[in-house]
C-alpha cells in the first residue's frame, strides 16, 4: 500500500514542478526536454498559438533527429522546425502530443487534425477530438465535448459521434 502511494506522489511532482517553472516563465519560452526547463531568450507567444521566435533562439533549440524543436510558452506545447515554423500542439502525458505513426494532432482553429513531421497537415483539421493512429486508424469525434476531470487528472470526451478514419481522414467501414 505504501508503495503504491509513493508512486502517486512521484507521478504528480514532475507535473507540479512542470506547472510552477511554466507560469513562472509567463508567456517566455520553456525547453521541456530539459529537466530545469530553462527560459529561451528570445521566444515568446504573443497570442494563443502565435509563437515570436528570433533566429538566435532558433538556432538554440535542441533538434531532434525528425529536425523538430519542442518549446512551451504560456502552458501550451509547440513544435518547432528549424526554419521556425511552428505547430501549438495538444498537451498529453504532462507533455507535448508524440508522433504516432508519423502524424500529432494539434487543434487548429477549432477543430483537432492531423500533422507530419514537417507540421504539415495530413488532412483538414475537422474534428472536435481525436486519438492516436494506431495500426493505420484512428478514433475521432464529432460534437463530443469535454467531461469532468477525474482525481487522475484524465479528462473523458462524452457526447458525439464517434467513428474511425484512415491516414487521409476518410471515414472506415464500421466493423461488425
Amino acid at each position: 500500500m505504501r508503495t503504491a502511494a509513493y508512486r502517486s506522489v512521484a507521478a504528480v511532482l514532475p507535473s507540479l514542478f512542470f506547472a510552477a517553472a511554466a507560469l513562472a516563465a509567463g508567456d517566455h519560452c520553456l525547453l521541456p526536454e530539459r529537466f530545469d526547463l530553462p527560459v529561451l531568450e528570445g521566444c515568446r507567444q504573443v497570442a494563443p498559438g502565435t509563437l515570436e521566435l528570433s533566429a538566435d533562439a532558433l538556432a538554440r533549440l535542441p533538434f531532434n533527429a525528425d529536425g523538430l524543436a519542442t518549446v512551451l510558452a504560456a502552458g501550451q506545447f509547440y513544435y518547432v522546425r528549424r526554419d521556425g515554423h511552428y505547430l501549438p500542439v495538444i498537451t498529453f502525458d504532462n507533455g507535448a502530443d508524440y508522433f504516432s505513426e508519423g502524424l500529432v494532432r494539434a487543434v487548429v482553429g477549432g477543430k483537432l487534425g492531423y500533422y507530419g513531421t514537417g507540421l504539415q497537415p495530413a488532412f483538414a483539421a475537422r474534428f472536435d477530438w481525436g486519438w492516436p493512429f494506431e495500426d493505420g486508424e484512428a478514433l475521432v469525434c464529432e460534437g463530443c465535448r469535454r467531461g469532468e476531470t477525474d482525481a487522475d487528472g484524465h479528462t473523458p470526451m462524452i457526447g458525439g459521434r464517434r467513428y474511425r478514419i484512415d491516414r487521409h481522414g476518410n471515414p472506415l467501414p464500421e466493423s461488425p
